[in-house]
């Protein structure tokens, strides 16, 4: 339990942020592009999603999703949040984006990085939406 503790306040390696907003920047262009095989390297064997809907999805049911094109144009990302902490890291944002048919989305993402074999995979992600104004 000690050694654990210890390892969870090691500091963040300094790229550690630029890596992780790259792949923050690779995920949203995946999402756009329905991207089924940039998302199977940026997902970890054992993610978990909880769809804003409350559904809680693994990582087949991600890629499956993923592969339909939601029509989504104009996303903007707003208040950007990284916090690496040593092995693993905390990323979201608000996203809003249009469609052709239908209402603007508002969504707001948090999403759980661990590094594991030096390679930063999410393992997990939560959606919520947010109230258009």
């Amino acid at each position: 339990m000690v050694a654990s503790a210890a390892r969870a306040q090691e500091p963040a390696a300094p790229d550690d942020e630029s890596a992780l907003r790259q792949l923050n920047t690779d995920y949203v262009r995946a999402f756009l592009a329905c991207d089924v095989a940039r998302f199977r390297t940026l997902l970890a064997d054992d993610f978990t999603g909880v769809l804003a809907d409350g559904r809680v999805i693994d990582k087949a049911e991600f890629l499956r999703l993923a592969k339909d094109n939601l029509d989504a144009h104009d996303l903007r990302l707003r208040d950007l949040v990284i916090r690496p902490f040593g092995g693993s890291a905390l990323v979201g944002a608000l996203v809003t984006y249009d469609r052709s048919s239908g209402p603007p989305v508002r969504t707001r993402y948090s999403s759980l990085y661990v590094r594991r074999d030096g390679r930063w995979a999410i393992v997990w992600t939560q959606w919520t939406r947010v109230a258009v104004p």
